[in-house]
């Protein structure tokens, strides 16, 4: 009895590390799952153009060759003339009037600016100091 005490453990320890053997495989090659893609030769570059010589007349001259102040003549082109950088367009004013937000974030109704960091409220009469806000301005606190 005590063998079979000393067997069943060492029994189970030697089919628990073949069991764990078993579940780690060997790493497997990253194309056995997907398919191998060859990348496709690359394309020969095409040959410049070579200009062609020019024709000769039937009395066996040699026709003109013009060149490329002829040609604008001929198509009544100018050059395109430099007049320095362009000049920046001011972008049109707003129509909307300035909004003026109370401590809270809140728009104001009837209140204006009225100089740098001064706000006007017209229904009470009173000046107010703002300070500059994401789309406006804000009275300080």
């Amino acid at each position: 009895m005590n063998t079979r005490l000393l067997l069943l453990p060492a029994i189970l320890a030697v089919a628990m590390t073949f069991d764990a053997g078993a579940q780690i495989a060997a790493p497997r090659k990253p194309t056995d799952t997907r398919p191998v893609v060859t990348p496709a030769p690359a394309p020969t570059p095409l040959p410049t153009p070579v200009r062609p010589a020019p024709m000769e007349s039937q009395a066996g001259k040699v026709a003109p060759v013009t060149s490329d102040s002829q040609i604008r003549q001929q198509l009544g082109t100018q050059p395109i003339q430099s007049q320095g950088p362009a000049q920046v367009v001011p972008a049109p004013p707003t129509t909307a009037p300035p909004k003026v937000y109370d401590r809270n974030g809140r728009i104001i109704p009837g209140v204006k600016p009225v100089g740098p960091n001064r706000v006007f409220d017209s229904r009470t009469g009173r000046y107010y100091d703002s300070a500059p806000a994401t789309q406006g301005q804000q009275i300080k606190p």
